[in-house]
């Protein structure tokens, strides 16, 4: 009777208890109700980025131009898009690796922080054991691929893609090590060449080098000479160029295409000094990229400028006629090689970047002393990727010496353009170098891209 009097009595507590809450839960919803709360502001729209443009991120840093950039937002704006290129040569990965295309800033993708680490990481070595000098890069451990191998890799094969012992094992506790600029590695100093061993023949001299303005004296005489050059004004190329072709998009649902080896048509329009365009015609519609002088500039896949070392590399290759202002342009030009290109003998000549970013060089024929090869390089701040391009089956157009074939070299893709059509003086417009401007949707029937002088579109 205790018992069930004590539970009954317990019973009728809780139920009280319930009874109170829920008129203490009514009594503030009634007084609400009777006093309603202000409206909440609806928050600011979310302001978008402004146009990506060199004049638009001139003077400001990643931090301030771009969204939710942490590891990179103290270096100028103009420098993100190049390291982002130049991870995707590194890691040979996609921009859509480590971000989401629809939102650039989002941080939802594992692979992204990652990356922010491994960049912390990569300056962290740099600045402690070489001085801050960039030495140690993405490519230093990935070498083309997404992960970089942990154990040794034969020749001809490719790094597993299986779990490696560092994943499978439990990592073995160390001290925690600091690292000082005193274990960087003593610098290399050229001696005296060794000796020759006991019955070894000795080397013969090296062949005597010519002056630089000797080799660029010989290359102008070489494109026509010097009133050939000056009457110069444009060139109109026309032909085709081997290249990987981009697939269509892929249909909802289904993984996207690889691209294909193709020989699209290509159209080449130079005015001098330094203004160029190229259009490709590609299945899914024209590809151009040029440079007016001052702004450099593509349109595929989206019509975007090129800044930083992207741009260095499009003013070299929109120069009227290649290498012909190399001693303006750079410092420390010399001669400092032969060097064998195909079955060429070729006076190797170096030059320092103006802005000091890096070292470019030239290719000369030593017999005729037309220019044989270029390269160059794209830099960022994390690393720089080379590219190259070699000139072949010259010939000439109305007094002046062109290659009607020209090989770029590049980890972004190769591509051999050969010229069926070359002509001089043809009288071509500024307009056709400028970016084009945002275009509202076409029409039926109306064409996708602006006309070339020309051309047939």
């Amino acid at each position: 009777m205790n018992t069930e009097f004590s539970v009954r009595n317990s019973i009728g507590f809780l139920a009280n208890l319930v009874l109170i809450s829920a008129a203490l839960s009514w009594i503030p919803s009634a007084v609400n109700a009777q006093n309603p709360a202000p409206p909440q502001a609806a928050p600011p729209p979310e302001q978008p980025l402004p146009p990506l443009t060199a004049a638009n991120m001139k003077g400001k840093i990643a931090g301030e131009f771009y969204k939710n950039v942490k590891v990179l937002k103290d270096i100028p704006a103009a420098e993100i898009h190049p390291s982002m290129e130049y991870i995707t040569v590194a890691l040979g990965v996609p921009c859509a690796y480590c971000h989401d295309p629809r939102h650039f800033d989002n941080d939802d993708k594992r692979e992204k922080k990652t990356a922010r680490n491994m960049m912390r990481m990569m300056f962290a070595l740099d600045d402690a054991v070489f001085s801050g000098k960039r030495e140690v890069t993405c490519y230093t451990c990935h070498r083309g691929v997404a992960k970089g191998a942990a154990t040794l890799v034969f020749p001809g094969e490719k790094a597993p893609t299986e779990s490696t012992a560092a994943e499978i094992f439990p990592s073995v506790a160390v001290p925690k090590i600091v690292l000082d600029s005193s274990m960087a590695p003593e610098p290399v100093v050229p001696g005296p060449p060794a000796a020759p061993k006991p019955g070894e023949a000795k080397a013969p001299p090296p062949a005597p080098l010519p002056d630089v303005d000797e080799v660029f004296s010989k290359y102008t005489q070489a494109l026509g000479g010097t009133a050939v050059v000056h009457k110069a004004s444009t060139l109109v190329e026309k032909g085709t160029v081997e290249m990987l072709i981009p697939p269509p998009p892929p249909a909802p649902g289904m993984p996207p295409s690889l691209p294909t080896m193709g020989n699209p048509p290509a159209e080449l329009y130079r005015k001098a000094p330094n203004k160029a365009v190229e259009v490709v015609q590609l299945p899914r519609g024209p590809s151009l990229q040029g440079y007016d002088g001052n702004v450099g500039w593509l349109t595929f896949p989206v019509t975007r400028e090129d800044t930083g070392g992207e741009l260095a590399v499009l003013q070299q290759w929109a120069e009227f006629l290649p290498a012909l202002n190399f001693k303006q342009s750079h410092s420390r030009v010399q001669v400092d090689a032969i060097e064998r290109i195909g079955d060429r003998d070729a006076y190797r000549v170096v030059g320092l970047r103006a802005n000091g970013s890096g070292i470019d060089r030239l290719y000369f024929d030593a017999q005729t002393g037309l220019l044989l090869r270029s390269w160059t390089t794209m830099d960022s701040v994390l690393g720089s990727f080379p590219e190259e391009l070699n000139y072949e089956d010259y010939r000439d157009v109305s007094g002046l010496t062109v290659p009607f074939t020209i090989h770029l070299v590049s980890p972004e893709g190769n591509r051999i353009y050969k010229w069926d059509q070359v002509e001089m003086n043809m009288p071509i417009e500024d307009a056709p170098f400028a970016k084009p401007l945002p275009k509202p949707p076409a029409g039926p029937g109306e064409p996708g891209a602006p006309p070339l002088p020309g051309s047939n579109r």
